[in-house]
């Protein structure tokens, strides 16, 4: 089985402290974690974790760290035939982690920005090979809607994650096929005020009532778990696993590579979203993302 996925790039830097600072206020840092990151590169790697055979489209900047990307994927075992090298530098983020594991994160996009068009047609032949193309909003529109014209002419599935939120145009909307979105960005979409205090049955609730394009909607909600609506209108809830929080950087990401992993594995969608629940609450479990992203063994061992 195999995915292409538009990823992203990032320098993640990220700090312990004890609690998030407000505006103008300096706290001292417990922690440090400096590591590879990235959206597309969360989602890409979970899913090679999880068995798939992954073509990651990325760019990076002509510095130390796209050649320590491209050293990384190699020995990752990623391949790196669609590594796209740019003038300038990588992306670059940096994260902060308060110890009941809120967080706030801020990304400089770098060479992510500059993917367009163009390089999709240069991954022409991989991209019809694939069982389903996933992307994220870490890089521009163009290229992503390139791709899923391409996908949409083959037959091939589409998977969007819109994040970091922007509003999706109406011709990329119309091209997704399965959204990913959590309760803030679900609630931009369909622009549904404020939803921090909704309950799993408040959002069953909503989702029945709104149209929207697409054959699958899921939102995930957190400790509560995640909700999802077929284009048939079944509605589904799954609640999520319980586990003592340690950093939910990087869950998200595992959630929709675990998804993926069970939609092509062709099992039952209440099973999926259990999957991609168990996904994501292995890595919130943890310390850390790319390292702690689980093999299907593990997951087994971690539901067990």
């Amino acid at each position: 089985m195999q995915v292409l996925v538009l990823g992203s790039y990032v320098q993640a830097h990220s700090v312990g402290v004890k609690q998030l600072p407000q505006a103008g206020e300096s706290v001292a840092a417990e922690q440090l974690w400096i590591e590879h990151g990235g959206k597309g590169l969360n989602l890409a790697l979970g899913m090679q974790r999880l068995g798939l055979a992954v073509n990651l489209v990325v760019a990076v900047g002509r510095d130390a760290a796209g050649q320590a990307l491209i050293t990384y994927l190699q020995q990752a075992g990623l391949t790196t035939e669609h590594v796209l090298v740019m003038e300038g530098a990588s992306g670059f983020g940096v994260g902060l982690v308060a110890e009941e594991g809120q967080n706030m994160i801020a990304i400089y996009a770098g060479a992510n920005a500059k993917l367009n068009a163009d390089h999709i047609e240069q991954v022409r032949p991989s991209l019809v090979d694939s069982q389903l193309v996933c992307a994220q909003f870490e890089i521009p529109e163009a290229p992503i809607i390139r791709a899923f014209q391409l996908a949409r002419e083959a037959g091939i599935p589409t998977l969007l994650n819109p994040s970091p939120w922007r509003q999706p145009s109406a011709l990329l909307t119309a091209l997704t096929d399965i959204w990913v979105l959590n309760e803030t960005e679900a609630a931009q979409f369909f622009q549904l005020g404020e939803v921090s205090n909704w309950s799993s049955t408040q959002w069953l609730t909503t989702l029945e009532q709104l149209s929207w394009q697409g054959k699958l909607l899921i939102v995930t909600l957190a400790e509560q778990g995640c909700v999802a609506v077929e284009q048939e209108g079944r509605m589904n809830y799954v609640p999520a696993q319980s586990i003592e929080l340690q950093d939910p950087t990087g869950a998200g990401d595992a959630f929709t590579a675990g998804l993926v992993y069970a939609l092509l594995s062709r099992q039952p969608l209440s099973q999926a979203l259990t999957t991609a629940n168990t996904c994501g609450a292995y890595v919130a479990a943890r310390q850390g993302v790319l390292q702690v992203l689980p093999t299907v063994e593990q997951l087994n061992t971690f539901t067990a």
